[in-house]
């Protein structure tokens, strides 16, 4: 029950982990192990409730803390050790806290956390070596504008829950990608545009579910595929011909563009 997930083991129930292992109900996590109902951690080792976090060793409920190691409920903190509640302990009086802490009720500790979260500064945008690029949790990103979620892109306007890619323009779910438009979920696409759910292929216009495949348009659940238009496969010249001419016809009828429906959508409206 792992979710858009990338090179990641022993995992259970989680959404968008890459390079972990042994994590349990966590998202957005990368490179990090033994981590549980963790959001947006990197680098982090055996850390429960903790968000933003990185570098992050043996931590609980811990909020936008790099480098720190031991910490309970603690919100800002760099290269911190043995502190709860940004309060510092020495090693014998942390673990001595430690077992009644954890006992704390849920109510309890929003109580504690709450005010931390409210007056200690943090960064405007979370992320880190970034040039010219704006957004939210990016790290390693150039020239990206409006991204969210996303690691190592370079050149992306309006892009969320990318990676490792480049020149990316209204995609999302989307890694290991280049030259891409309009792309929801998939990745090692080259050059495509207006597709769903595809991997590894290039040239692609208009697919879904199409993978390993090249120059093919409108089709659907295709392997393997080439110079095919609604799965039907056509001779190299009469292909890119054909794909002129709809492409023309769908300009002249302002369709060009226009994302398809989504046939999920006609299963929640008629009932199916």
């Amino acid at each position: 029950m792992t979710f858009a997930s990338y090179q990641s083991e022993d995992c259970y129930y989680n959404t968008r982990v890459f390079y972990c292992t042994d994590c349990i109900d966590c998202t957005l996590s990368y490179k990090s192990t033994l981590c549980y109902e963790s959001v947006d951690c990197i680098n982090s080792y055996n850390c429960d409730y903790c968000i933003y976090c990185e570098n992050a060793t043996d931590c609980s409920h811990c909020h936008h803390c790099i480098g720190v190691q031991n910490c309970f409920g603690c919100v800002g903190l760099q290269r911190k050790e043995h502190q709860i509640f940004n309060v510092q302990y020495s090693k014998e009086e942390y673990e001595e806290h430690l077992p009644k802490l954890k006992k704390m009720s849920e109510e309890e500790l929003k109580a504690k956390i709450a005010p931390l979260l409210t007056s200690v500064p943090r960064m405007a945008m979370y992320g880190k070596h970034n040039e010219n690029s704006y957004g939210e949790n990016i790290h390693n990103c150039k020239n990206v504008y409006w991204g969210f979620d996303s690691k190592k892109i370079w050149d992306g306007l309006y892009i969320y829950h990318c990676d490792e890619s480049k020149n990316l323009y209204d995609c999302s779910h989307l890694g290991w990608s280049e030259l891409d438009y309009e792309i929801m979920s998939g990745g090692g696409l080259n050059d495509c545009m207006f597709c769903y759910g595809s991997w590894d292929s290039n040239n692609l216009t208009y697919c879904d579910s199409v993978f390993n495949s090249h120059d093919c348009f409108g089709c659907v659940g295709l392997s393997h595929g080439e110079y095919q238009i609604l799965n039907k496969k056509y001779e190299k010249e009469e292909y890119f011909k054909k794909v002129e001419e709809i492409k023309a016809q769908m300009q002249q009828d302002n369709e060009w563009g226009q994302w398809y429906d989504s046939t999920y959508e006609e299963v929640l409206t008629y009932g199916l």
